[in-house]
């Protein structure tokens, strides 16, 4: 037993030296803590306007490049026939694929569940590749 009765000692006098530091310690974890906390409750209120951006800017970007790839007359609901039931103007075609997931993005933003709307606008995005696929590769 003996050789056991220093090490309590030296012990309470290592504590007394890193006591210091181990309480500096303490104090920037917990700022860094409420940083973390702060900015994620910033981005949980952001969340509509982070989920929409990518959805408004791949839409726009189809918009444009349907704007050069598609004809005058755009025709919509191709029959088994292969003609299309109706002929829109061009600016249509385009602009109502848009317009319809602005209307969804629009829903993101003042709805309170924002993932269901923001998942609507994401399949928005399919019309005008749909739009784009039925008039250059009929039936």
């Amino acid at each position: 037993m003996g050789m056991f009765t220093g090490i309590g000692e030296k012990w309470d006098r290592f504590c007394d030296k890193t006591k210091p530091f181990r309480e500096g310690t303490g104090k920037v974890l917990g700022g860094t803590g409420k940083v973390l906390k702060t900015t994620g409750s910033y981005l949980f209120r952001l969340r509509a306007v982070l989920l929409s951006v990518p959805v408004a800017v791949a839409a726009i970007l189809l918009a444009m490049k349907n704007m050069d790839r598609l004809p005058d007359s755009v025709g919509l609901m191709l029959q088994t026939s292969g003609d299309f039931a109706v002929l829109v103007p061009k600016t249509i075609a385009v602009f109502g694929p848009l317009g319809i997931t602005a209307l969804c993005i629009l829903l993101t933003v003042c709805s309170k569940k924002t993932v269901f709307p923001w998942l609507i606008s994401v399949f928005t995005l399919i019309l005008p590749v749909l739009i784009w696929f039925t008039n250059v590769y009929p039936a």
